[in-house]
């Protein structure tokens, strides 16, 4: 990876950042905001963090956010059934309702799952994805046990205006076409416009072995829209007000009733609507953010009624941070949040009727500080968060890093943090399956580890461990449980480097979890076994390669999978698997490139769900014109 050009990318990563100080970063150094909330050198930052930007996107055709960040050190990924279907995201053996999605800036997701809609969220108008792995319950609360992921789309309000159209086909009929554009106001305004459709035919989500068996192609549509118009008033001031929509379909399943197919389809619609003050001097910024977002699922059963499943949330959010030097940094604020679910309806299937959640709406008080400080060859950050939950109480959580620069090109690390999640209301409400007496999970975590940087290879090698208390997971048996003291200890080793013309990027993860788990028949007396966490593979090995040569390049993409169970009580193993994907690129003009992509090039038969069919190998071609 371009060591410069990824420093100019994150310079603007976040709202939270000042965009005039992004301005005089060096190119030579690489900025990051979300570790902390505040904009640092990526030297200085102690946490695990990892960055995709546009031009990756771009380059490696990538199509949704799971296919992102399945690339990224530490994460897995599972999916019910191809594009458009529901998707996972396991970041350290940590699953999607302990990982916090923000979409710039702002948090976004479901309360009922407990975790964001990845299948969802468009690539279209992002400008860099950013991720933070460990625990950041003491800078973004509730249930950042195992990370977070920021999906940016702001731009920096000072380019200059652009436009950029694409349009694709591949296999099972895949087709898109999208569009965005980028253009100054005046002299201080900007206003950032982006859309999308997409479709496939698609192919059979499910096996043979699935009950009840009914092949068929199982397809998704979608539309996406992203705006946002800003403008810098004077000199300390500026705002922007932003929004987002995503309307989608995607088919599952179908059964057969009195000789017929009945299909089945799960409808999402999801918008985020976040509008941002900044007040900026000397060594002074403050932002002030409000944002309101709904998440809705509608099942569309066939001749069943479904259920209609909705999550509003409304975030205001204070941020105050003062450098006193470029030694000493101190950062607070103040956050509210607001969940309800008054909107849903749960079709219950024993009682032959509809019903609403038991509770409704949840309110979160909280406050933070954070303090940055560099000692000479010292660097350490600390965090402190208090929130007030009035269903769950008070919880307050805490951070602690440090790390020692050795010399210029060796540095060691290490951090520890508690955290805790809430549960989410299907776990607590949902018919034949809630537990209303499930207690919120806790967490320990730490990590320790050293990074070298040279002239021929940059390397980070990381140990980490988390303890969970009271960790929820379904046993098939019509409720879930709470398993105390639960953990995952893993290594991830990272390396990049180049031969020649070929640049290559390199991840080595290894993981090791022990879970309680009740194997005893349903009516039996509890047997507690020590089991591995289900759909999570203890070694993952990653390589990407990219060749340039003049105007075309070439991606290559590797990646092992090791065997893992599907299932809490390790019952059903699902087996290890490689993957190959490989794109190329060719520069027609300087405006216009052509794309052609092969993904699962050696044609792999493998499941990362039970039950649930993969793409067979898949063909993509591709045009990308830059106005």
């Amino acid at each position: 990876m371009n060591r410069s050009i990824l420093a100019v990318a994150v310079a603007s990563l976040l709202p939270y950042a000042s965009y005039t100080q992004a301005q005089e970063v060096s190119a030579d150094e690489t900025m990051v905001v979300t570790a902390n909330r505040l904009e640092q050198p990526k030297s200085s930052v102690i946490a695990s963090t990892d960055v995709i930007t546009k031009d990756q996107i771009v380059q490696l055709q990538l199509k949704t956010i799971t296919e992102a960040l399945k690339w990224l050190p530490g994460v897995q990924v599972t999916n019910n059934g191809g594009q458009g279907q529901s998707s996972d995201v396991y970041i350290r053996g940590n699953s999607s309702s302990h990982i916090i999605v923000l979409l710039n800036g702002v948090r976004i997701g479901s309360s009922t799952l407990g975790s964001a809609n990845f299948s969802a969220i468009p690539l279209t108008g992002v400008e860099k994805i950013e991720l933070v792995r460990g625990a950041r319950a003491a800078i973004y609360g509730a249930d950042a046990i195992g990370g977070v992921i920021n999906i940016v789309t702001d731009v920096d309000n000072t380019g200059e205006n652009s436009a950029q159209a694409n349009v694709g086909f591949g296999s099972d009929r895949y087709k898109q076409a999208n569009a965005g554009g980028y253009t100054r106001i005046g002299d201080s305004g900007w206003f950032k416009v982006g859309v999308n459709a997409e479709g496939a035919d698609g192919f059979d989500a499910t096996d043979e072995t699935y009950t009840p068996s009914q092949p068929d192609k199982d397809g998704f549509e979608r539309y996406d829209l992203s705006l946002e118009i800003g403008s810098k008033f004077n000199t300390n001031w500026q705002g922007r007000l932003s929004g987002f929509y995503h309307d989608s379909s995607s088919e599952y399943e179908s059964y057969e009733s009195n000789g017929k197919l009945s299909p089945d389809e799960q409808k999402a619609e999801l918008y985020n609507i976040a509008a941002q003050l900044e007040f900026e001097q000397n060594q002074l910024h403050s932002s002030f953010t409000i944002a309101k977002n709904r998440d809705q699922s509608v099942q569309v059963n066939g001749e069943f009624p479904g259920s209609t499943i909705v999550t509003d949330r409304f975030v205001s959010n204070w941020l105050a941070a003062y450098s006193f030097d470029d030694d000493f940094k101190v950062l607070g604020g103040l956050e509210y949040l607001k969940d309800s679910v008054t909107d849903s309806d749960i079709y219950n299937t024993t009682l032959g009727q509809y019903q609403k959640y038991d509770g409704e709406e949840r309110k979160n008080l909280a406050a933070y500080l954070s303090l940055i400080a560099q000692l000479n060859e010292l660097s350490l950050e600390t965090s402190l968060r208090h929130d007030d939950n009035d269903v769950y109480g008070d919880y307050t959580t805490w951070q602690f890093g440090a790390a020692y620069n050795v010399s210029q090109s060796f540095r060691l690390i290490s951090s520890a943090g508690t955290a805790f999640k809430t549960p989410t209301y299907n776990d607590l409400y949902w018919p034949d399956y809630g537990n209303p007496d499930l207690k919120p999970e806790e967490s320990f975590g730490y990590e320790a580890g050293f990074e070298v940087y040279s002239d021929y290879v940059d390397v980070r090698i990381v140990g980490y461990r988390s303890e969970i208390d009271n960790l929820i997971s379904y046993q098939g048996k019509g409720v879930d449980l709470e398993s105390s003291n639960a953990t995952i200890k893993g290594v991830e080793i990272s390396a990049s480097f180049d031969t020649g013309a070929f640049s290559h990027s390199v991840s080595v993860d290894l993981l090791d979890s022990d879970n309680p788990v009740d194997v005893a028949s349903w009516g039996q007396p509890a047997q507690i076994e020590s089991k591995k966490l289900n759909r999570r593979a203890e070694e993952v090995y990653k390589w990407l390669v990219s060749y340039a040569y003049d105007d075309f390049q070439a991606d290559l993409a590797y990646m092992y999978q090791g065997a893992r169970f599907d299932d809490t009580k390790n019952l059903t193993k699902l087996d290890s698997y490689s993957l190959v994907d490989i794109s190329l690129s060719y520069d027609v003009t300087e405006q216009l490139k052509m794309q052609a992509k092969v993904s699962n090039l050696l044609d792999e038969d493998y499941e990362t769900v039970a039950t649930y069919n993969t793409q067979d190998r898949a063909y993509y071609l591709n045009a990308h014109y830059q106005f």
